[in-house]
C-alpha cells in the first residue's frame, strides 16, 4: 500500500487493492451504487484499456468519475503526475475544479492538508508529491500541432468535454502519458475522455467503430445516460425533458449521436466523412488545379489537383510565399498536363499577383454568381428573373460543393494525416446557410464567423469550393466531355 496521507481511518481498511478501495469509496452513498460508474471504474483500473471514452449524455456522473479516478490515483501512487484538460482553463476552474473539491469533501480528503491548489500556476499538489496539472486545450493558430505539450510527461490524464477540443490535442496528449512512474508502480497509461454526443473526431474515432464492433483493442466506449445515475439531483431529468430545443433534448437526454442537430448545415456529417471513403468515384478527363492563397500571408496556402471530383494531390504552405506558390502551380501543371485556363486561384490579398504571374483564372469571392454553363441542351439564361439566386460567387460555389458532397460524388484520394482529415470535416461542417438578405438571395455563414468558431481560416473548404467553379464555367468542351 502506498498511502501515507492523513486521511480518515476508514481508508486504511481498504488495503487489499487500489481498485477495491476506489470502488468502495466512490459507491458508498445514501442513494446506493451507480452501476454504470462501477463499470467505468472497472475499465479505468483494468490492465488492457489505454483510451476510454465515457458518457454520451448529460448527467451521467462523468465529472465525478473523472475526479475520483485522478484523486485516488494521486493518493495511492506518490509522486505521480496527471492532468485534467479542457478547451478553456476558465471552464476547469469554474466547473471541474468545483466538482473535485466536492469529491474530496465527500471522501474526507482535506484541502490544504492532503492537497493544495496552486491558482497561479493551475495545478493540484498532493502532500505525497503527486500532482494534477490543469491544461487549456484550445486550438491556437500559432501552435497548430500543440507543441506546447511536447516536453511534458504524465502518468495518465483526463480530457473533459472532449467534444469541444481539436483532434490535435487528443492526438498529442495520448503520446505524453505513460512517461512518469508508470513502470515503478506498474500502472498502465490511460487517457480518460468524457463527453456529450457530438459529430466530430469522437464520432469517427470511438462511436462509429463501437457501433460496428471495430474499436481498437486498446480503446473502449461506455454510454452513460442521466437515467443511469441514481445520485442525480431531483428535477434535473424533468428539466431536460422540458427542453424545447429538440437537438439539445436528443443529445443530452437521449444520448443520440446520430441526430443532425443543425438545420442550417448544408451537409450531413456522415456525407462529409464519406469523402475519405468514396473510392467508387471515377476520375474524369477534367483536370484542374485550385489554389487557396493565404490572405496577406497570414494563413496556410493550399494547392489541390483534381481529376473531376477526385483530389489526387495536395500541397500545403505554412506561410504564403508567392514565388514558391507560383513554382508549385507550374510544376503541377507540367506533372499532370493541365493547361493554364484550367487552373484557378483566389484573387483576394496576395492572390492577385499569383493569378497575373501564372496567367490563370482568378476567383472573386464577392463576384457575381455565374449563369448555367452553355451546352447544346441549355442556352445561357439572360433574363434577370432567371439569374442564379445567390448573394455572390462564393455562396453559389459553396452550395454547389454541398450538393456534390451530399450526392457522395467527391473523393479525396491523396494521403492525408488524421489531423488534416479532422480539419476538413470541421470546416465542411461549418458550411451553413445564413440569414436571407433584403433581395432574398441565398447566403452562407460569413468566413469571419467561421474563423471565430474554429479558430482558423477554412482554407480546405475554400480549396474545394473553388473547384466547383469549373462546374459552372464554360471553358473547354473537350475537357468537359461535351460533344
Amino acid at each position: 500500500m502506498h498511502q501515507t496521507l492523513n486521511i480518515p481511518p476508514i481508508l486504511e481498511l481498504y488495503c487489499a487493492s487500489f481498485k477495491r478501495r476506489l470502488f468502495d469509496f466512490i459507491t458508498i452513498t445514501p442513494k446506493g451504487k451507480h452501476a454504470k460508474q462501477e463499470e467505468a471504474l472497472a475499465i479505468l483500473t483494468d490492465n488492457e484499456t489505454e483510451e476510454f471514452l465515457y458518457g454520451g449524455a448529460a448527467g451521467g456522473a462523468k465529472s465525478w468519475t473523472g475526479c475520483c479516478w485522478l484523486m485516488f490515483n494521486c493518493l495511492n501512487y506518490p509522486g505521480t503526475k496527471w492532468f485534467i484538460g479542457r478547451e478553456e482553463l476558465k471552464r476547469i476552474t469554474e466547473s471541474t475544479l468545483i466538482t473535485f473539491f466536492k469529491v474530496a469533501s465527500a471522501y474526507g480528503v482535506k484541502l490544504n492538508v492532503d492537497f493544495k491548489f496552486n491558482a497561479q500556476k493551475n495545478f493540484i499538489q498532493f502532500a505525497n508529491g503527486s500532482r494534477i496539472d490543469l491544461l487549456e486545450l484550445v486550438f491556437k493558430p500559432s501552435d497548430p500541432l500543440y507543441e506546447r505539450f511536447g516536453s511534458t510527461e504524465y502518468t495518465g490524464g483526463w480530457i473533459e468535454e472532449a467534444g469541444e477540443i481539436h483532434f490535435g490535442a487528443y492526438d498529442v496528449l495520448k503520446t505524453r502519458i505513460g512517461r512518469h512512474f508508470n513502470d515503478r508502480y506498474g500502472i498502465l497509461a490511460k487517457l480518460f475522455l468524457t463527453c456529450n454526443p457530438k459529430k466530430n473526431w469522437l464520432y469517427t474515432t470511438f462511436y462509429k467503430p463501437f457501433i460496428k464492433n471495430t474499436l481498437e483493442p486498446l480503446q473502449k466506449y461506455l454510454a452513460a445516460l442521466v437515467q443511469d445515475n441514481p445520485h442525480i439531483e431531483s428535477g434535473y431529468i424533468d428539466r431536460l425533458r422540458r427542453t424545447k430545443d429538440k437537438s439539445t433534448r436528443e443529445r443530452l437526454l437521449n444520448g443520440n449521436w446520430d441526430y443532425d442537430d443543425d438545420p442550417t448545415a448544408l451537409c450531413t456529417y456522415d456525407d462529409i466523412i464519406s469523402i475519405f471513403d468514396n473510392n467508387h468515384i471515377q476520375k474524369t478527363d477534367r483536370k484542374t488545379i485550385v489554389a487557396d492563397i493565404a490572405r496577406f500571408g497570414s494563413d496556410k496556402a493550399r494547392i489541390g489537383v483534381f481529376y473531376g471530383w477526385v483530389l489526387v494531390e495536395h500541397v500545403e504552405f505554412a506561410i504564403s510565399a508567392t514565388t514558391e506558390i507560383q513554382d508549385a502551380i507550374l510544376a503541377l501543371r507540367v506533372k499532370h498536363g493541365i493547361p493554364a485556363d484550367m487552373c484557378i486561384a483566389d484573387e483576394d490579398g496576395i492572390g492577385g499577383g499569383v493569378v497575373d504571374n501564372c496567367k490563370i483564372k482568378g476567383f472573386l469571392n464577392n463576384g457575381k454568381p455565374l449563369p448555367p454553363k452553355e451546352t447544346k441542351e441549355n442556352n445561357l439564361v439572360k433574363s434577370k428573373e432567371e439569374q442564379p439566386n445567390y448573394s455572390n460567387l462564393q455562396a453559389q460555389c459553396i452550395y454547389g460543393l454541398a450538393e456534390i458532397i451530399n450526392k457522395n460524388e467527391f473523393y479525396i484520394e491523396c494521403e492525408l494525416t488524421a489531423v488534416q482529415k479532422e480539419d476538413i470535416a470541421t470546416e465542411l461542417s461549418w458550411m451553413k446557410t445564413y440569414k436571407v438578405d433584403d433581395e432574398r438571395k441565398l447566403r452562407v455563414l460569413p468566413k469571419e464567423k467561421v474563423k471565430e468558431n474554429i479558430g482558423r481560416s477554412p482554407d480546405w473548404r475554400d480549396l474545394f469550393m473553388m473547384n466547383y467553379y469549373f462546374e459552372l464555367a464554360f471553358t473547354r468542351e473537350v475537357d468537359f466531355g461535351w460533344d
